[in-house]
């Protein structure tokens, strides 16, 4: 299933926080989220008036995903406010089921602080003890310095790369394609 127990920790801030499985009562506090990374730029795919999550797909999507073996949506807050969230969605044939691609988002407000780190920590530690996953991959954008050296530090290696696969800002930019065995 879906789901990890708990998780006291504390961030580069000293501040301490929670990460944990999202429940369906964080999908107004998501979806907020997410518009508000959209405006800012540039590193989702979606622009501003793409973004067609609202609460009930969110909630949708959270129960999907922990009722799923081979899934995880995990929230990390701070009091009650989510500061990030990320997704891992492993593929729905048998062929592909052990592996998968993650999301992850975090509010502007606490990027820096190890909210990214303990997200992307939190989602491989369940993928090492889940019985489906062996390989977790990701897309992120060449230009997006400071997420690719977290992937690396973290022993994601790089894959490929798709020239020109994203526009921003009428210029274009590649993607990085980058995985780490699990087991």
């Amino acid at each position: 299933m879906g789901t990890i127990l708990k998780k006291e920790l504390v961030l580069k801030n000293g501040r301490k926080g929670i990460l944990r499985t999202a429940t369906v009562k964080d999908a107004p506090q998501i979806v907020k989220l997410m518009k508000g990374i959209i405006k800012e730029g540039p590193y989702t795919l979606a622009e501003p008036d793409e973004y067609r999550s609202t609460i009930k797909t969110e909630s949708a999507k959270i129960r999907r995903f922990k009722n799923a073996i081979g899934k995880i949506y995990l929230v990390f807050t701070v009091g009650n406010e989510v500061t990030g969230f990320i997704s891992f969605d492993n593929w729905d044939t048998r062929r592909t089921a052990h592996t998968g691609l993650f999301s992850v988002f975090i509010k502007k407000k606490w990027r820096g602080m190890g909210v990214g780190r303990i997200l992307v920590t939190g989602m491989l530690d369940w993928a090492k003890t889940n019985p489906l996953n062996r390989k977790i991959s990701l897309f992120v954008f060449s230009t997006n310095k400071n997420a690719i050296a977290l992937y690396r530090k973290l022993g994601f290696r790089q894959e490929g790369r798709c020239p020109k696969d994203m526009i921003i800002d009428g210029k274009y930019v590649d993607s990085v394609m980058m995985y780490k065995f699990t087991k």
